[in-house]
């Protein structure tokens, strides 16, 4: 299969109705809201990694708006994510319909899987962005997608139960730089903390939160070091706070 059949087909979206807005997006005489606003950001997203003549691999792209400002910038971008709502695990607490019945929360969750991809399309029509999109498996990224001088994978690794073969899948696709934006223990130790706690059921979707220590020793086994870490706070509008989050800048060796 040629990466070009591999691709999603552009959607023709005009109801806001139909859309769910993960990142607060800047389009042409309209501002929408959503759960994580990082205007002005990007630059500290992604640890001031030049994207400009580069390709560049977007994971869990979301309403999209670290691609769009990556094609500003001058790269070649490719839109990742999901392709089906049972690619996302989440916690099995007894009281979520999750663990109650599987198959009509699968029904349920993917009508919001599909308002994400809306508002993508959404914002790239507004945006005229050629921005492509993929949607597949991240632990099983085909080869047939291509190298990716840049990928970027922003707020996703804590919301996997297995981070360590997802890194596996994404490093087979990244030719220079992988940058990781997530929660970290901040310690050369290597351990993990498994986020949720039983008594709220209510936050179902994180999973573990590792320390820098077991990044460095993961991105090694992968053949790359790690370049940079720093960190930024993004305003989280859902909460009205601003969040911390590190990124880690790993180049392959």
């Amino acid at each position: 299969m040629s990466t070009t059949d591999m691709l999603a087909q552009p959607r023709h979206i005009e109801d806001l109705e139909d859309c769910f807005f993960y990142h607060t997006m800047e389009l042409p005489e309209r501002v929408i809201r959503g759960l994580w606003d990082l205007r002005g950001k990007f630059d500290d997203y992604v640890g001031g990694v030049n994207v400009a003549n580069k390709s560049v691999l977007d994971v869990g792209t979301a309403t999209g708006f670290l691609s769009f400002e990556a094609e500003k910038r001058g790269a070649r971008v490719v839109s990742f994510d999901m392709s089906d709502a049972r690619q996302q695990a989440f916690l099995p607490f007894k009281e979520r319909l999750y663990y109650q019945d599987y198959e009509s929360f699968i029904r349920y969750h993917n009508v919001t899987v599909e308002k994400w991809k809306n508002a993508y399309w959404f914002c790239h029509r507004m945006l005229e962005s050629k921005a492509d999109v993929y949607y597949g498996d991240i632990y099983h990224l085909p080869e047939e997608l291509g190298k990716f001088d840049v990928v970027i994978v922003g707020a996703v690794l804590e919301h996997l139960s297995d981070q360590v073969s997802a890194l596996a899948s994404i490093s087979r696709v990244t030719q220079e730089k992988m940058i990781l934006v997530t929660p970290v223990l901040h310690t050369e130790e290597r351990i993990a903390k498994f986020e949720p706690t039983a008594a709220n059921p209510e936050y179902d979707f994180t999973w573990w939160i590792y320390s820098i220590g077991v990044y460095r020793e993961v991105l090694t086994m992968l053949g790359f070091t790690i370049t940079q870490i720093s960190a930024a706070k993004y305003f989280y509008e859902l909460g009205g706070t601003y969040e911390e989050r590190t990124t880690i800048v790993a180049s392959r060796r």
